[in-house]
């Protein structure tokens, strides 16, 4: 296997040579060569002075975007080294959803300092306008500086327009691919694309190029993950956001929304596994085991219960001893049984598939799925129990085994199904079903209904 190699271990060496001997000059001309991207990732191999003199070096746009990359508490360890000037500078080059996103972070002292270095006026009133909706909202993450084109425009003020913003926010990527169309009171109204705008006459009006039909609005106080599945399933490159009453607020990026997708991705598979996010990358063992063990509480609960289940069934299994040699086995395959439905369910509901109303429809299926697995398993494993114990105990024992292994099967499948919709109607995170939890929850039905099958058939 192939190990591969972190870019910044590549160029590591050779910066620390160059501060080490104090050649800044060749310390520049080797950072303009470097990723920003790349060097946010090695930023923890750096020492705070090293960090200071990168980011000093690197150049403003440069170092914006690494700024963007750093954790947090990295860029607030930073912005506190910088002097105003240099804070300031940087600050007024971030967007203001970025410069949202950063000081809703902030503790308040460090947070007064930082909005006195916001310098220009435009940014101060788009950067409280970001503030004004909660996080993790699309008004949180939008970008404010869009452009919006009136319909009695020509093609050649709008073009003129887009020139004179574009001087501002030329790298922002994505921007200006579609632009927007409001009437006197700000409302949206149609969009045009700017292929359209550039091939378009100059006397042409805006209200005969563009196009109402179709447009896809997102609301500023839609939930980001929402506003990111609407991005994703019309395959657009921006959206538009609107407030309540359909005034045109901002645009969101495919950018915007493959960094929610992407963190929203790695909660979700941090909760099947029964932890938390921030374990990814996480490196101190103590650390690893507290983030841990708050989430297996359930499964030791809930295996707790199964263990009072076994006492109530005592007799059954003193009766018949070789009951128990196939309790982990069918524990077992309820379990994977279940954990299987929940995560297919909760995929779908994270996808758009189904939808919370859809609740009946998704039971059913994983219930006929579940009792057709079941009954496959349950000969399988009721032939080979009859050839372990059949001389013995005779044929009831393998229908015993059988049966458990279909009940168990089938009921695991239902549950894992309806769990995640329980937890959507309830307003938790429907992840959290397929961690330890479902394994919890299954272990115990199994259990429960291979020893109700055993007691009634063979007592």
């Amino acid at each position: 296997m192939v190990k591969t190699v972190k870019a910044y271990a590549l160029f590591l060496p050779e910066i620390r040579q160059l501060i080490a001997s104090k050649d800044l000059v060749g310390l520049k001309k080797l950072l303009r060569e470097i990723n920003p991207v790349d060097l946010a990732e090695g930023w923890h191999e750096f020492s705070p002075e090293e960090r200071l003199l990168v980011f000093q070096l690197i150049g403003m746009r440069k170092a914006v975007v690494m700024f963007e990359e750093l954790e947090v508490k990295d860029q607030t360890a930073l912005l506190q080294s910088l002097d105003d000037s240099s804070a300031g500078q940087m600050l007024n080059e971030l967007q203001p959803a970025e410069m949202a996103h950063l000081f809703r972070k902030f503790a308040p002292r460090v947070l007064r300092r930082l909005r006195n270095l916001v310098k220009r006026q435009e940014s101060v009133d788009r950067l409280e306008q970001t503030l004004s909706y909660p996080p993790n909202t699309a008004g949180s993450l939008m970008h404010t500086g869009t452009i919006r084109l009136r319909e009695n425009m020509t093609a050649s003020q709008a073009l003129e327009q887009i020139r004179a913003v574009t001087r501002t926010h030329i790298e922002t990527e994505g921007l200006f691919s579609t632009l927007y169309v409001v009437n006197i009171s700000g409302r949206l109204t149609g969009f045009v694309s700017l292929q359209t705008l550039v091939a378009a006459p100059h006397e042409s009006r805006i209200g005969e190029l563009m196009s109402s039909a179709g447009i896809i609005e997102i609301r500023a106080t839609a939930d980001q993950e929402d506003a990111a599945q609407i991005v994703s399933k019309y395959n657009l490159l921006s959206a538009p956001v609107v407030d309540d009453g359909g005034h045109l607020v901002g645009v969101l990026l495919i950018d915007d929304v493959l960094d929610i997708l992407n963190k929203e991705a790695s909660e979700d598979i941090a909760k099947m596994a029964g932890t938390v996010p921030e374990e990814f990358g996480a490196r101190n063992v103590w650390k690893v085991a507290r983030l841990r063990l708050p989430w297996l509480i359930t499964s030791i609960a809930g295996e707790f219960l199964v263990s009072i289940v076994i006492k109530h069934y005592e007799a059954t299994l003193i009766q018949v001893v070789a009951l128990a040699s196939f309790m982990p086995l069918i524990a077992a395959m309820g379990g994977n049984v279940g954990a299987q439905s929940a995560t297919i369910v909760v995929r779908s509901l994270a996808t758009g598939h189904l939808m919370v109303s859809d609740w009946f429809k998704a039971m059913r299926r994983e219930f006929a799925v579940g009792l057709v697995m079941g009954i496959s398993y349950g000969i399988l494993v009721g032939g080979f129990a009859y050839g372990l114990y059949g001389s013995q105990l005779g044929w009831r024992f393998a229908a015993v085994v059988s049966g458990g292994m279909l009940c168990s099967m089938t009921v695991a499948a239902t549950i894992g199904a309806l769990e995640p919709f329980v937890f959507e109607h309830l307003g938790i995170d429907p992840a959290t079903a397929t961690g330890p939890l479902i394994t919890t929850t299954t272990d115990l039905i199994s259990t429960s209904t291979y020893l109700i099958v055993a007691t009634a058939v063979l007592l």
